[in-house]
């Protein structure tokens, strides 16, 4: 069981404050993408590891990553994986893992979402 903010509110504060950042796009793209996944592992008390890959030809390429101080990635249990679009172009998928299992909600996967289109809309 979680303590302090209930199930999604703290994904949806923090996908406001991601989402105001997207909608000024005034930073770098490298430095947003960062702040981005900070934001996800720094405000969700349950998102330990946050990911942003993008589509290189055949490739999958990671472009940024942030966990939590002392998280491994063999500790990770659930995870969530969103595509970044732009109509109907595949640009790449942002990633979100927990410790907890099962710990994500159908308003968590609504927002991540958002997220990840936004992503796609205003990056390139």
């Amino acid at each position: 069981m979680r303590r302090g903010i209930p199930l999604s509110i703290a994904t949806d504060l923090a996908s406001i404050h991601i989402l105001a950042t997207v909608y000024k796009n005034k930073e770098k793209k490298a430095d947003f993408l960062k702040k981005t996944v900070t934001s996800l592992t720094q405000k969700v008390d349950y998102i330990d590891w946050a990911e942003i890959f993008f589509i290189k030809g055949e490739e999958c390429l990671l472009a940024v990553s942030n966990s939590k101080p002392g998280v491994k990635k063999e500790d990770l249990q659930s995870k969530l994986v969103f595509p970044i679009t732009k109509g109907r172009k595949k640009l790449g998928y942002l990633v979100v893992k927990s410790r907890q299992w099962i710990v994500f909600d159908v308003t968590d996967v609504s927002t991540l979402e958002k997220v990840a289109n936004e992503l796609g809309q205003h990056l390139y």
